[in-house]
């Protein structure tokens, strides 16, 4: 649980005070909108399969994969928001009774961390689309090329890095008052 007084709390404020921030929120926002528009795609395509299933005995080819990779490309879209409006699950037990500035801090210190961690995975999909684009890599039924889903999944682990690094310099701006 965050404190009420910190800077990312977006419930009391509409939004940032800065246009980094702004710019971020509006990104970050659309990008959460595609997933949900990817998530819609998903139901539709299981939909057409169990429709096809009981009607006239034959699924969706390949249904599994198309949902499999629309599952990851979605997941990955809304980390970047979960991340600005500080909406990941912390553990505050023993932090609970510490005072705004040391939890501000300490939030500024997880933040930098998933900003470390995103970075790392970013850098990481990147050669590894990469090794998949090389290789012809494809999904067994609809011969999908699997670097095709990294590309969406990349683009939201570096805006998530950026958001990482966004919300700490936030938090220890904010401990630092």
């Amino acid at each position: 649980m965050t404190s009420k007084n910190t800077l990312l709390d977006l419930e009391e404020t509409e939004r940032p005070n800065d246009i980094l921030g702004r710019f971020l929120l509006k990104l970050v926002t659309y990008l959460a909108i595609c997933g949900g528009i990817v998530l819609v795609v998903i139901v539709l395509i299981n939909f057409i399969s169990i429709a096809g299933r009981t009607m006239f005995g034959k699924p969706l080819t390949g249904d599994f994969e198309l949902v499999e990779m629309g599952c990851a490309v979605a997941m990955f879209s809304f980390l970047p928001l979960c991340q600005f409006k500080n909406g990941n699950v912390i553990v505050d037990f023993f932090t609970i009774n510490l005072s705004d500035k040391i939890k501000n801090c300490l939030n500024g210190l997880g933040a930098f961390l998933f900003f470390l961690v995103s970075s790392f995975f970013t850098w990481r999909m990147i050669y590894g689309a990469l090794d998949m684009y090389t290789y012809n890599e494809q999904t067994m039924l609809l011969q999908i090329p699997v670097w095709i889903p990294f590309v969406p999944a990349v683009i939201s682990f570096g805006i998530l890095s950026i958001t990482c690094l966004y919300t700490s310099i936030i938090f220890f701006k904010s401990a630092l008052k």
